[in-house]
């Protein structure tokens, strides 16, 4: 069976929470289970919702919207994938940014992405999956 988009998304948040507690040093020299502050990451924000949000540049002009998130394997940096483009019916395209980069200043209002003017995001390289590393799951 094929996990759904939602069941990935799920396994995202997840992966970002431990993400977020490896980083804190919450983890010390023995490995195992941790009891989180469940009121504390409540007050974190879900990756389905922050997907569903648009994203624009300091000066509220839309750039996009976030298409996926990265977790690299070595130096533990999360990055945005967005959908970029499509501005003269151009058909979007894809970057990656690093998530420190965006800025999260209302919990229902879209994500700002400082500096992102149409020709910056033009510039950017295209990000392109890792054929490697998208591995579908079958149970």
């Amino acid at each position: 069976m094929i996990h759904t988009r939602s069941q990935y998304s799920a396994a995202l948040v997840c992966a970002a929470v431990l993400f977020l507690v490896t980083r804190s040093g919450a983890f010390s020299d023995e490995v195992g289970l941790v009891a989180l502050d469940v009121n504390e990451v409540a007050k974190g924000f879900s990756g389905d919702a922050l997907k569903v949000r648009s994203v624009v540049n300091d000066k509220g002009e839309a750039t996009g919207h976030i298409d996926d998130f990265i977790f690299s394997r070595d130096d533990e940096q999360v990055f945005a994938v967005l959908a970029v483009g499509d501005f003269v019916g151009l058909g979007s395209s894809q970057i990656a940014v690093p998530l420190r980069s965006l800025k999260f200043e209302d919990s229902t209002g879209p994500i700002v992405l400082p500096g992102a003017s149409r020709a910056a995001l033009l510039k950017l390289p295209v990000f392109l999956y890792n054929p490697l590393s998208l591995i579908i799951y079958r149970v």
